[in-house]
């Protein structure tokens, strides 16, 4: 699979697209992604909800992966650990941004943090497993 076309299905994902997460960088889908902390993101508290806290880290982490990913491979999660470390109040905008730690064979490890301005608002350590694409 083509790196564009690997970043456009990463982005089509229903939940992706119906949170609205945007890459923060179209020329560079490795730069990470953003969430608006909108109606669907909200956690009922004035917040961000976990759970799209997880989607967009996921992404991110994946759009970091998928560099070292040959055309004939692809990349499921596996594992995720997530802290939640502080509040992404309701309006704004979280920025996710992930980083390759190792790649084997037929494994990936993936760090991915989320901010708002400059404060981490929730970390993940993501392990995928490389599987053949097709």
């Amino acid at each position: 699979m083509e790196a564009e076309q690997r970043v456009q299905l990463a982005l089509s994902v229903p939940l992706v697209a119906a949170l609205g997460v945007q890459l923060v960088d179209p020329g560079r889908p490795s730069a990470g992604v953003w969430l608006p902390v909108g109606p669907l993101a909200a956690n009922g508290a004035g917040g961000a909800h976990g759970s799209a806290l997880s989607a967009v880290l996921e992404l991110a982490g994946y759009l970091a992966l998928a560099p070292a990913l040959a055309d004939d491979e692809h990349a499921v999660s596996h594992a995720v650990a997530l802290q939640l470390i502080g509040p992404a109040a309701a309006g704004s905008r979280v920025v996710a941004t992930g980083q390759l730690d190792r790649r084997g064979r037929r494994s990936a490890f993936v760090t991915a943090v989320a901010h708002v301005e400059d404060v981490v608002v929730a970390r993940a350590q993501i392990t995928k497993t490389v599987v053949p694409w097709g």
